[in-house]
């Protein structure tokens, strides 16, 4: 697969004063990586071989699946086939007792690889939650891409939105997101919350109070090569 096939996360944050005046568009300026335990859940359920899963939620706290054991022998049993993301059992609507976009007015911690230290796109401290904001609920959608000459790359698009506003009595600085959805075993009726994608800023987004950051995370799946335009094929939707 070529770069151009990649799939990705990509992250637009507009920042918006009380009246509704935008004072920061910020867009692709950084890296967007996954998690390693949305990467090990998509893995392993999508290839296999393993029997049993460890993931983490976005705390840093460890959770092993089942996936093929002739009967659950894991205190979570088996994993369910997908995330969730609204109207989820026995969860709340808004972070950090649902799934969304959570603010952290930290970085992850660091991992060594190959003598590069980087950020550890795992987990994150509870400590550097930001409580006390106001949450929209998370919106999602499905689309896909457009291409504008042969050759071009279709991609299947998945995109989350939020808004939140600063209700606090002073400025915060954000300097993490995450998108995080809910998982579930077959025996436990409670979530885990599974970081998907995070965006790291440098600087520190500067957030006041009364301000409002909306939030929209896209995902990207690659699943076509566009051939000839929409005149030479009549244009025919297949």
């Amino acid at each position: 697969m070529s770069l151009r096939e990649s799939v990705k996360a990509t992250v637009k944050v507009m920042l918006t004063d009380p009246d509704g005046r935008v004072l920061k568009v910020i867009e692709g300026e950084n890296p967007d990586p996954f998690s390693l335990s949305f990467l090990n859940i998509l893995r392993s359920n999508s290839f296999g071989p393993a029997s049993r899963i460890t993931t983490y939620d976005i705390f840093g706290n460890q959770y092993t699946f089942d996936f093929v054991t002739p009967s659950p022998s894991t205190s979570l049993g088996y994993l369910a086939a997908s995330y969730c993301f609204s109207g989820c059992p026995n969860a709340g609507s808004t972070p950090p007792n649902g799934p969304g976009i959570w603010l952290f007015n930290g970085v992850p911690g660091t991992d060594f690889n190959s003598g590069w230290i980087l950020y550890d796109l795992n987990a994150m401290p509870s400590s550097s939650f930001i409580a006390g904001l106001s949450y929209s609920p998370l919106a999602t959608s499905t689309g896909s891409s457009t291409p504008s000459s042969p050759g071009d790359v279709l991609y299947n698009l998945v995109y989350f939105t939020q808004s939140i506003t600063n209700t606090l009595s002073s400025p915060v600085n954000v300097y993490t997101i995450v998108l995080v959805g809910a998982v579930y075993g077959s025996l436990s009726v409670s979530p885990i919350y599974v970081p998907i994608t995070f965006y790291v800023f440098s600087p520190p987004i500067v957030f006041s109070p009364g301000a409002t950051m909306t939030v929209t995370v896209t995902l990207s799946f690659p699943y076509g090569i566009a051939i000839s335009t929409p005149s030479e094929s009549g244009g025919i939707i297949l």
